[in-house]
């Protein structure tokens, strides 16, 4: 399924509950959303992944919806071109395409932040989202990647950075670390968790600890 147009798939009863990557170009969107796949069974074909590798130039340049059955929830994964580059305007029809996957109570925006790389471009990205989105703070966790680059305490990291700690307290102090380079489903598992005190009708079929503080 290629559209936002559609929030069932056929033969299912539940909607599907859009999961949006945003951020700036090489901080591990795409990688992310993989992340995210692979936890899930796939609607289409199983190999299929969100292009990611090095690149000099945005790898992403459009909007493309994946959906996943995880965790008992059918889920579209939305990986999402560089709407911040202060060297290249936004492209309005992809901003218009993603808010299609911004339907009340069925989204929530891992703003992608990598750490070790928080940039004065990114200082303002959270007020430059909601220029284009509108307020969305409340349906926003900061996801770190790059966690196994970190060697200090993630609060540690956070707090030594003033405009870093205000973009995570804006969003109500939610945040989750990914390894991208790990197969573990449990990290993935951990950031579902966080969905359910933002949206009380979410709900899997298994319960599972915490595995990440924030």
């Amino acid at each position: 399924m290629s559209s936002a147009e559609r929030s069932y798939l056929p033969g299912e009863l539940k909607p599907v509950f859009n999961i949006i990557l945003l951020g700036n170009s090489g901080t591990g969107k795409s990688a992310s959303g993989n992340t995210l796949l692979k936890a899930g069974k796939h609607r289409r074909n199983p190999g299929q992944l969100f292009a990611s590798y090095p690149s000099s130039t945005a790898v992403t340049t459009t909007c493309e919806q994946i959906v996943v059955k995880m965790f008992g929830r059918l889920v579209g994964v939305v990986d999402t071109p560089d709407f911040f580059n202060e060297d290249k305007p936004a492209d309005e029809a992809q901003i218009q395409e993603c808010k299609k996957y911004c339907k009340p109570r069925q989204f929530v925006i891992l703003l992608v932040i990598q750490l070790g790389r928080f940039t004065d471009g990114e200082r303002g990205i959270l007020q430059k989202l909601e220029n284009e989105f509108g307020s969305i703070r409340d349906n926003t966790i900061i996801l770190f990647t790059h966690g196994e680059d970190l060697h200090c305490n993630v609060e540690e990291f956070i707090g030594d950075r003033s405009h870093l700690r205000d973009i995570v307290e804006a969003c109500g102090n939610r945040y989750h670390v990914f390894s991208n380079n790990s197969n573990d489903s449990k990290q993935v598992k951990a950031l579902f968790e966080r969905f359910e005190p933002m949206f009380p009708n979410f709900r899997t079929k298994e319960s599972f600890p915490l595995f990440c503080c924030g």
